[in-house]
């Protein structure tokens, strides 16, 4: 089966880099023809210091599980809500033909397919938001990591595309932190890091540092163990469980079932993302790869779609904010000692470098959530995105028609206004224990005129200092209610999210807004 998979993966190497020229085109999926050759560009500023959009670099070892390019697919249909700044082909262990193997082939040409196939519905995707990047700048952007796995590829003289793109952004006059997400391993954020120690003092170095927000999926090389040893005050995430939550974490635990009418399977999910982005949603959509390994289905992987969906919802998550919990999952608080890897074989390459310290998910970290739909409360490391999955879905649902339908015949998410703030930030206040908090989301419309419903909850989970205890929201489904703060709940923080859902036959869709309450005790 191995050598099966070695000669399969070889022949698509092989076909990818026979393309020599702008009339020569590769299949892929028997979906759609389009050139894969990667264009020069311009290097064309789009990114701006004053905006509040959040940074981002992602690195991923795209090419080697089809979940990597599902991810792209997505993070393609959310390219408007953040500045992307790189996307590095890096290495990793997953999915190679021998797992012993040491090097895996780079596919930075795998990027530029796929903005290819965005290319052909950007002109349309201008109709429903703004802030979209061009194709040309997203070409331009794409970049080749360390070529060797782990560790034995970092060091003097080693300096690779990708790792001099992360430098070269974190030098930037910008001083917005930078989201770096690895889906693969991470040597080029090491080489890069190893190289900036090397040529600034430390006085110059601790700022650059202080810029990186960094979630490190799964630990997927020994590089990881290396970073957070070796710059212990670095903010980094390791995540082993809810980084798998998008579609799993597994063939035999999918969670709810969100893909109805669908059957309860990886196949069903297959089903839906058939019907929703592969067929008759544009050129893009129909390149989305099925996640199928010796002609089984696997649940729909997402590649890591999780962590970086901290960055679409400003007004819900705070990706410096590991403990409150979004969309993009919610971790530990505090750093946790040597969070292991979500893969035996790297376990070992990390031991020299013990101890170190990161934020994560492990212990576990958990949410309770009772599923609406059905009445079915879970409980477990997966809840933390269980419960916001269904939004995730169809918020792509929603998106993916943009690339082929008009204005006036796609749904839009509505605008929430959480006590007459209209912005789309998190709204953060300060009250004194048992005093009234007054909840108002007047004034929230829908650019589509949909009539509108509220939800009312508070995050007991959420925060550095969690109350932990249930609180009743009188009225919570009205537009304007209350809620009396608990006697006991001095020095603690509650999260108060505001839902705001438009009825349409399209697709329903969800924004939201947070209130951060600091309770005094004065």
């Amino acid at each position: 089966m191995k050598v099966k998979r070695f000669i399969i993966y070889s022949l698509l190497i092989v076909v990818l880099f026979s393309c020599k020229d702008n009339n020569q085109k590769t299949i892929r999926g028997n979906k759609e023809d389009i050139n894969t050759n990667p264009k020069i560009f311009p290097s064309v500023m789009e990114t701006d210091q004053n905006s509040n959009k959040n940074r981002f670099i992602l690195m991923s070892d795209i090419g080697h599980d089809p979940d990597d390019e599902q991810q792209f697919v997505h993070l393609l249909m959310y390219s408007n809500k953040f500045d992307l700044e790189g996307l590095i082909a890096v290495t990793g262990r997953y999915f190679r033909p021998n797992p012993k193997d040491t090097v895996k082939v780079l596919m930075p040409e795998l990027f530029h397919y796929y903005i290819d196939g965005y290319e052909k519905v950007y002109p349309n995707l201008q109709l429903h938001e703004k802030g979209w990047k061009t194709p040309g700048y997203l070409h331009s952007i794409v970049a080749s990591g360390q070529e060797g796995n782990g560790m034995k590829d970092v060091g003097l003289g080693k300096t690779s595309e990708g790792s001099k793109l992360i430098i070269e952004t974190l030098l930037k006059d910008d001083d917005r932190p930078i989201f770096v997400l690895s889906n693969g391993g991470m040597n080029t954020l090491a080489q890069a890091l190893f190289d900036l120690r090397n040529d600034y003092p430390k006085e110059k170095l601790k700022p650059l540092i202080s810029k990186l927000r960094v979630y490190d999926n799964s630990g997927q090389d020994e590089s990881g163990a290396w970073i957070c040893h070796e710059f212990p005050d670095l903010f980094y995430i390791r995540a082993i469980h809810q980084n798998k939550s998008f579609g799993g974490p597994s063939n035999t635990n999918l969670g709810p079932h969100i893909w109805q009418p669908y059957e309860y399977s990886p196949f069903g999910q297959h089903q839906w993302f058939k019907e929703n982005l592969q067929t008759n949603h544009g050129k893009l959509g129909v390149l989305y790869p099925n996640r199928k390994v010796d002609n089984t289905f696997h649940f729909i992987g997402g590649g890591g779609t999780i962590p970086w969906l901290v960055l679409v919802n400003p007004a819900l998550s705070d990706m410096s904010e590991t403990s409150w919990g979004g969309w993009g999952g919610r971790y530990s608080a505090k750093k946790n000692d040597n969070p292991p890897s979500g893969f035996s074989i790297v376990e070992a390459d990390e031991q020299p470098y013990l101890p170190y310290k990161a934020y994560t998910d492990g212990d576990p970290i958990v949410d309770t959530w009772t599923n609406p739909d059905d009445g079915k409360v879970y409980a477990d490391e997966y809840t933390p995105v269980w419960r916001w999955r269904k939004a995730i879905w169809n918020d792509l649902k929603a998106r993916m028609d943009w690339c082929v339908q008009p204005f006036n015949k796609a749904n839009h998410r509505p605008v929430a206004v959480l006590n007459g703030d209209s912005t789309n930030q998190i709204v953060k206040s300060k009250y004194n224990y048992h005093e009234e908090v007054i909840l108002d989301a007047t004034g929230s419309t829908d650019p589509d005129g949909d009539n509108l419903s509220y939800k009312w909850w508070i995050y007991l989970e959420a925060g550095k200092k969690s109350y932990n205890k249930p609180i009743k929201i009188e009225n919570d489904t009205q537009i304007k209610t209350s809620f009396k703060i608990p006697l006991d709940a001095a020095a603690r923080e509650l999260h108060v999210i505001l839902e705001v859902h438009d009825n349409n036959s399209i697709v329903p869709l969800i924004e939201y807004r947070r209130m951060v309450i600091i309770v005094t005790n004065y």
